[in-house]
């Protein structure tokens, strides 16, 4: 029934319409979007879906064969944003996730070179960790047929979500990065700019993550630093000129990546995990009469350098609404 239900919310985002180790990258915040310094500006309302499998299994860049490992993330996002007249420039958001994780089997690698997969079987519904950011546009640059922009971003990610799910019928906990949170309170770091011409237009953002302490059921576990990155041309279908509606539709197509560090558990660094995963990421944005976004986007993996063994992402999915004030 959960499950139900996250699908019917993204598949109504989608019909509406329309920036971790690697594997741990649905903590890295909601997804930036095609446009992030013209859809989040001034106040509003941003309802975001997306969903991410993990069914491939890689050696480094490789991809092995699968002994039957696989792992899926549903994720809604509910955020608020809002900017200040008195403060030009500056923009505060605050994002909670709603998460279900499922976990069927999990990919262990031996000494000898043998992968296999032990059996078992887990999922969590509930309150991700709670993410709250501030970013400050310190460059507005308009001319008559162009407009740059370019921002920096400071927060901070809080350890709101659980961390003790089991495996189902048994007192194992499940891993890390299928639990609902990490744990730990992380600081982020970020930058943006965009670049607008006529009709089209390219984005560019970076968002990392320096994290903290956590733990997973009774043991202390943190997840690597990482970095989040990526760059997007757009092009406006329609109008072919801009119009004082504001109604405007863009298709775009993008490169997006994601540098993981290592983990920890109990003070070890864990071999099988940790890496660099890059994805094409077509996308769709419709704006209405000024205060409504719509945007969809689909991440494909077209490269993966995994450390040791690990299940990597195949594809990511991405939805949102969003209602300027």
């Amino acid at each position: 029934m959960r499950r139900s239900i996250l699908v019917f919310l993204t598949a109504g985002v989608a019909l509406a319409v329309f920036a971790s180790p690697v594997r741990a990258c649905d903590f890295c915040l909601i997804s930036q979007g095609i446009s992030p310094l013209e859809t989040l500006s001034g106040s509003g309302l941003r309802l975001t879906q997306r969903y991410a499998l993990n069914d491939s299994v890689y050696r480094g860049t490789e991809e092995i064969d699968n002994p039957g490992g696989r792992e899926s993330f549903w994720t809604t996002d509910l955020s608020v944003f809002h900017s200040f007249e008195q403060v030009p420039g500056l923009l505060l958001t605050a994002n909670v996730p709603l998460r279900h994780t499922e976990l069927d089997g999990h990919v262990h690698a031996h000494g000898d070179g043998e992968v296999e997969a032990h059996d078992g079987r887990g999922e969590e519904t509930g309150v991700g960790d709670v993410s709250l950011l501030a970013r400050y546009t310190f460059l507005t640059h308009h001319t008559l047929d162009s407009t740059l922009l370019l921002a920096g971003t400071v927060g901070v990610k809080l350890p709101t979500g659980a961390t003790d799910g089991k495996v189902d019928g048994s007192e194992e906990f499940m891993d890390a990065h299928t639990q609902l949170g990490t744990g730990s309170t992380d600081l982020l770091l970020g930058a943006s700019a965009n670049l607008a011409r006529d009709r089209f237009g390219v984005a560019a953002n970076l968002l990392s993550g320096i994290t903290g302490e956590g733990e997973v059921g009774d043991v202390d576990h943190s997840f690597g630093n990482w970095l989040n990155y990526d760059l997007t041309g757009r092009y406006r279908v329609w109008p072919a000129t801009v119009g004082a509606g504001g109604n405007s539709v863009f298709l775009s197509l993008g490169a997006n990546g994601e540098l993981r560090g290592r983990e920890t558990e109990g003070g070890v660094e864990l071999d099988d995990s940790g890496g660099h995963a890059v994805y094409v990421s077509p996308g769709l944005q419709v704006n209405l009469e000024q205060n409504w976004v719509f945007e969809f986007s689909y991440q494909h993996a077209v490269y993966h350098d995994l450390n040791g063994v690990q299940l990597g992402e195949d594809y990511k999915v991405f939805g949102s609404l969003t209602c300027l004030f």
